[in-house]
């Protein structure tokens, strides 16, 4: 693996001092998982999202810890990593810690997307929004699923592009990210009505209730005017 900040170093400590029958992430498991929670159109509450990255699949009730100080520690690093990514994709330099396989040099950008696709798994239905956007943001979370299909060797593309997409997923990873960030915002902020836009009136009756919220009678409140 590559140089990582420093927290990053301390998170990867912590998640090997759980109790053996933890199956905590990895570090660049934990990069997409934080990147898939971001960028989520859903906003998902750390209390659910949270306990994923110590106990991904253990049966019981998830770590033992041994004192609250370890917990708080544990959280704090993740929380702190979570913010300093938003901040990244925001400011346009979102770069990912991704593992290397020291053999050959080879990018393992697969631990990443692994991460993603279980940010994507606790709103699963969400997403179908940036397909319906079009434009750049359809473009990324289609790229992304497709890198996801590729990982678990169940995609159709042709050969010739499986092994591009492949070379090129550490360069394009960062890039969709940030579109997709950017489209959350949008989504998020809702339609914008145009100054333009005529104003709709809307007529009373006389005995119609007043629409001001009196429970009185047009005729014997506002329209007295």
């Amino acid at each position: 693996m590559p140089d990582i900040p420093r927290r990053l170093t301390l998170l990867e400590k912590k998640l090997d001092e759980l109790a053996e029958d933890c199956d905590p992430m990895v570090v660049s498991q934990i990069e997409g998982y934080l990147a898939g929670i971001i960028v989520c159109p859903d906003l998902i509450m750390p209390s659910e999202w949270l306990p994923l990255i110590w106990d991904t699949e253990s049966e019981s009730d998830g770590p033992v810890f041994e004192n609250a100080r370890q917990v708080e520690k544990l959280m704090a690093l993740v929380m702190e990593h979570h913010n300093v990514t938003i901040a990244d994709i925001d400011a346009g330099r979102y770069a990912p810690v991704f593992d290397v396989d020291t053999r050959n040099d080879e990018v393992m950008w697969e631990l990443w997307i692994d991460g993603f696709e279980t940010a994507m798994s606790l709103r699963p239905k969400s997403w179908s929004v940036y397909l319906g956007m079009g434009g750049d943001a359809t473009a990324a979370i289609a790229g992304l699923l497709s890198l996801a299909d590729i990982a678990n060797r169940k995609s159709r593309l042709k050969k010739a592009d499986i092994d591009r997409l492949q070379s090129e997923a550490p360069d394009l990873i960062p890039g969709w990210i940030e579109i997709l960030s950017a489209a959350r915002h949008v989504q998020s902020a809702g339609p914008i009505q145009s100054a333009s836009a005529p104003t709709q009136t809307i007529k009373v009756g006389r005995n119609d209730q007043c629409p001001c919220g009196s429970g009185k009678k047009y005729k014997k409140c506002c329209g007295l005017n």
